[in-house]
Formats: structure tokens, sequence, C-alpha cells
């Protein structure tokens, strides 16, 4: 439940902070499940708009934003903590 599907973009405009939710989640499966932090991080340093906002945010704006069932709230602020 934490794959974010390419090109789906359910997520697009769900969040009032512009995190671009499916580039972030793109950055931890590249950390997460290709193990490579390096590259992730690389990657996540050229997003215009990092996860910061989600370290503060309540989660409501984006809770039901995936049709697959992606926790984003949960996965966005740990992200942007991994790999800023």
């Amino acid at each position: 439940m934490t794959y974010c599907r390419h090109a789906c973009n359910d997520c697009i405009g769900a969040c009032p902070y512009n995190v671009p939710i499916s580039d972030v989640l793109r950055t931890r499966m590249y950390a997460t499940d290709y193990n490579n932090l390096k590259f992730a991080k690389d990657e996540y340093a050229q997003l215009d708009i990092s996860a910061d906002a989600c370290l503060t945010c309540d989660g409501k704006p984006c809770r039901d934003a995936c049709s697959h069932g992606i926790n984003i709230a949960q996965l966005c602020g740990p992200t942007h903590v991994m790999l800023a």
C-alpha cells in the first residue's frame, strides 16, 4: 500500500501547499524499494517544492486523494525527513 502508480495523478491538487505528492512518493520508492538512498536524495533535492509542509499538516487535505489506498499523509512527512 505504498506503491504510487505512475501517471495515475489522483492526488494532483489535493495538497493546499502544492506538494508534488506523486514525485515525493517516487523519490521515497527509490530509497525504500530500490535501496538507493543517494539517488533518492538527489532526485528529492531537484523538486521545486519539498514535503516539509507535510510535517505540520494534519493530513486531511490528502487523506482520500489516492483511489488506490495509499496513506499519503503518513508517507510524505517521513519521506521529507529521510531525504532532505
